[in-house]
């Protein structure tokens, strides 16, 4: 979750494209649905244990966060936990530990007592609390992996029917506690994706079979950008930071690779005219890039690197992602940049090792003619 900067409108980015009025239902407002496009507000399915997921299918998947649950209970205290002790080891581990590695000196206060005092009065994101700390604990304690990662796909198969209610109901006071939850999600998918084989370098696909991080991460920068007033009344005012000046991209020291693109850009659509609108996609996309990788290197330096990466994946259009599922060479070009940031992060337990596998992946996919546009990329060294 890091720290966010408010850029986005309310609604989903297919109905600000088409310029209509958007009644955020969720899981796909109706005019998606009408018009049989993928909406924005789509970014959670169910998460399974290991042994129920399904085969995988020929077509894509509808996200669903619908249920048809009884109403959740929402006046839980610690007592609920104080008779199982190694719920109360995860409680412990959360506060002491893991969240040291989820947030930073500035807003720690937010991740060490903010969180667990909303946990104690929400019964599914304290379930989403022990998940993250058992799967952390599983990286620190490698002999009880098996355990802890049985007890991390309990708590979050337990938590996930209320939190898809209280997204589907869009309750302003359930708020802070649904945007916590889905801050979450991205560490529990990118921790657990080895022991489900959903490879975390897969590159982002409607084929999909099982959530994927970059499409989660766009839902949870979507969910911010909705609900930015109502999250700035509350404890997560620390973490969100408004875009008052432009960039410089220039302060970034990596900014002439990513300029390089460019010639490519203008290359393709030299040799083929018709690719104009489809480049014109891209540009915008490397624009971004270009913008969120300069913002640690901005005067402010109101962001950490960590918080960079959750940015971008949340800020390019529809059109850019559909690009990406289709294997354009271009949109791979510009995704196998974006790796340099993951590759930056690569010291956090739950990216670790994210930047070098999706490279490896777009390299793949590319072939040996696209290889020379992903040399640099490929060339970063880990941090």
């Amino acid at each position: 979750m890091k720290r966010f900067h408010r850029k986005t409108r309310a609604g989903c980015n297919q109905c600000k494209r088409r310029r209509v009025k958007c009644d955020e239902t969720k899981p796909s407002c109706a005019n998606c649905v009408r018009n049989h496009l993928q909406c924005s507000l789509e970014f959670l399915t169910p998460i399974k244990p290991e042994n129920q997921y399904p085969k995988p299918r020929a077509k894509p998947i509808t996200l669903q966060i619908h249920s048809t649950v009884s109403p959740p209970r929402t006046d839980i205290g610690l007592a609920t936990f104080s008779l199982d002790p190694k719920n109360l080891e995860l409680l412990h581990h959360y506060t002491s530990v893991t969240c040291l590695t989820l947030g930073t000196v500035r807003n720690m206060h937010v991740w060490q007592v903010e969180i667990p005092r909303l946990a104690l009065c929400h019964e599914f994101l304290m379930h989403g609390l022990l998940a993250i700390s058992a799967l952390h604990l599983s990286t620190l304690q490698t002999a009880r992996n098996s355990e802890l990662i049985r007890r991390a796909t309990m708590a979050e198969h337990m938590a996930l029917p209320s939190f898809r209610q209280y997204v589907s109901a869009n309750e302003a006071e359930k708020i802070h506690a649904v945007f916590a939850f889905a801050g979450y999600l991205v560490p529990y998918l990118l921790s657990l994706s080895g022991w489900l084989d959903a490879p975390m370098g897969r590159i982002p696909s409607l084929d999909d079979y099982r959530p994927h991080w970059f499409h989660v991460l766009r839902g949870l920068v979507s969910l911010c950008g909705r609900s930015w007033f109502e999250l700035a009344k509350g404890p997560f005012s620390p973490l969100l930071v408004r875009s008052v000046a432009p960039v410089d991209c220039n302060k970034n020291p990596d900014d002439a690779h990513l300029v390089k693109i460019y010639r490519l850009l203008q290359r393709s659509t030299l040799s083929n005219p018709a690719n104009g609108k489809t480049l014109a996609v891209c540009r915008t996309a490397l624009d971004e890039l270009r913008r969120v990788a300069a913002l640690p290197y901005s005067p402010c330096k109101t962001l950490e690197v960590t918080a960079v990466v959750y940015i971008w994946p949340g800020s390019i259009s529809q059109q850019f992602l559909q690009l990406m599922h289709q294997r354009r060479p271009e949109a791979l070009v510009i995704l196998a940049h974006y790796c340099v940031l993951l590759k930056k992060v690569d010291s956090c337990w739950y990216l670790k090792g994210v930047g070098n596998d999706l490279l490896a992946a777009i390299e793949h996919e590319l072939g040996d003619e696209w290889r020379p546009w992903i040399a640099w990329a490929l060339a970063q060294p880990v941090q």
